[in-house]
């Protein structure tokens, strides 16, 4: 098997396990969720299933706007790093490179890492071409959109792109939104910096997907299914919108998958992973947050 280096996908493979964000000028401190126009630390996790030593194997990070097709045009490289690892070894590896997440989608971008060798190179893979976690070892995904549910909240939004990267042909996608059992985060719980999964939110009749541009209002839930047919490299713009139960458990989260199909085949996925505010032992409250908290307590006053 000589070198074989893998960054593990997640289930469903767009959430992946292996990649994680430190916020802060610390990318030893605590995991957790980037915030806007605030650096942060991207932390990837390297194997080398194979039978030989690898010295200095390549890994590149990439974040991209919430997107069901991401391709190195609609991706920007965050940094580089080099990692050593012995036959059967796993390390956890640093992009020294800092990320300030920009404002896209309340600051939930995708992240994308791959590793590699020129004893383990990666396929062929043009500028259009999309990252293939499902059939290249070498890369993995984390795209998950994360939301408070602040305790006057009845309805959460996200927003993202589906897209055709085909060179040539118009095609015909499909897009669908399901609720996932909490249990899929148990994965990711981790990468989240989260201490504890939360309970599951009861039952969420209404959630769906509409078309979307940037500074529309959103008006109504749409269906949990969209059909569109998009031009060779065309991206719209789609919001899944979850309307909330009036009455539940302040402690209580859902999580949603979107994903895009092509013939049946799914061809990308984004998360949407709704959190409870209230949850002080997922979000324990800093001087700042009591601040902020504080002052929209007032506010509602």
């Amino acid at each position: 098997m000589a070198i074989q280096l893998w960054i593990d996908d997640g289930d469903p493979w767009y959430l992946s396990p292996d990649i994680w964000v430190v916020p802060g000028d610390d990318p030893n401190s605590a995991i957790g969720v980037p915030v806007v126009n605030e650096p942060a630390y991207v932390w990837a996790r390297a194997h080398n299933r194979g039978t030989a030593t690898v010295t200095n194997a390549t890994v590149r990070y990439y974040w991209a706007n919430p997107s069901m097709v991401i391709t190195p045009s609609n991706s920007t490289l965050i940094g580089t790093s080099f990692v050593s690892l012995l036959p059967g070894e796993t390390k956890d590896v640093l992009c020294l490179t800092p990320w300030t997440p920009v404002w896209v989608n309340d600051g939930h971008e995708c992240l994308i890492a791959e590793a590699f060798h020129a004893s383990d190179p990666l396929p062929p893979r043009g500028l259009n071409d999309p990252f293939d976690p499902p059939n290249d070892r070498h890369v993995a995904q984390l795209n998950l959109g994360v939301a408070l549910a602040l305790a006057r909240m009845q309805m959460v939004i996200h927003c993202f792109a589906a897209g055709n990267a085909a060179r040539l042909g118009t095609a015909e996608v499909t897009l669908r939104a399901r609720r996932a059992p909490i249990e899929t985060l148990a994965r990711l719980k981790g990468n989240l910096g989260l201490r504890r999964v939360p309970a599951e939110m009861g039952e969420i009749k209404e959630f769906g997907l509409q078309p979307f541009r940037c500074g529309e209002q959103i008006e109504g839930i749409g269906k949990p299914q969209l059909a569109l047919r998009l031009k060779p490299g065309e991206q719209r713009g789609l919001a899944l919108a979850i309307k909330l139960p009036k009455q539940r458990d302040p402690k209580a989260g859902a999580l949603f998958l979107v994903e895009e199909f092509v013939r049946d085949k799914v061809v990308g996925g984004i998360g949407a992973l709704v959190l409870p505010e209230a949850d002080e032992a997922n979000h324990p409250e800093t001087e700042e947050t009591k601040q902020h908290n504080q002052e929209r307590r007032d506010s509602d006053a």
